[in-house]
């Protein structure tokens, strides 16, 4: 599956939202070396998958020595969760961003959902190593990364199930109340379109499927 990806440029870092680099972060100590740590990690594992990556390879390419990468991280399992981990509140943030600035602006409700959508699939695109990342790798990076992945879908399932209560509030002769059963179903579903791009190689290209994975969403919360 990994070799369905073309490699990444030979960059130090790869292109990731600026989240993942806490440089003026006074609690994490010396930030700008674990953002690189952390992007480094990121474009080994688009170019050569999670198992094979080693901490030399993550030193390599964030232009650290190994010294520095233990010095953060214990082990690369402990480097992918805290990438994963951030990564989901940075776009889990840009996504209630979206949500707020189009209920401000008084977008009609399937506007609203598409706006959310949107914005979740830009900030995707905009790193192809994180989507990857975050869409493939982390299955394959044991037990504690799979137990962090079920957290992130239930962060994403609650995040989706607040928007639809909300709207159901809202437009009630229009948005139906939706189960939890159902949004999981929904989030499963667009998990799947966007896996099918990543795998591609066209991650860069998931804002193709805003149109798509909006109409799943508005299909289940529209009342018939």
């Amino acid at each position: 599956m990994v070799g369905l990806v073309p490699a990444l440029p030979d960059a130090p870092v790869a292109p990731l939202p600026e989240e993942l680099a806490p440089v003026d972060d006074p609690a994490v100590d010396d930030g700008h070396r674990r953002g690189r740590i952390l992007r480094a990690l990121a474009v080994c594992m688009a170019e050569k998958g999670y198992r094979a990556t080693t901490m030399s390879d993550i030193a390599r390419v964030g232009q650290v020595s190994k010294t520095v990468v233990y010095a953060h991280f214990r082990d690369k399992e402990q480097c992918l969760l805290e990438l994963y981990s951030r990564a989901t509140d940075a776009v889990l943030e840009t996504v209630r961003e979206a949500q707020d600035a189009a209920r401000a602006a008084g977008l009609p409700w399937r506007a609203r959902v598409r706006s959310a959508v949107e914005a979740y699939l830009e900030v995707l695109a905009a790193g192809p190593a994180l989507a990857w990342a975050a869409l493939v790798e982390v299955q394959a990076a044991g037990t504690s990364a799979l137990a962090l992945r079920r957290d992130v879908v239930d962060r994403y399932v609650d995040l989706l199930g607040q928007s639809a209560t909300e709207l159901h509030a809202e437009h009630p002769d229009e948005v139906r109340p939706l189960s939890r059963e159902l949004l999981l179903a929904a989030v499963g579903g667009i998990n799947e379109l966007m896996l099918a791009r990543v795998e591609r190689g066209e991650a860069d290209r998931l804002t193709e499927d805003a149109e798509v994975a909006s109409a799943v969403l508005i299909g289940l919360l529209e009342r018939r």
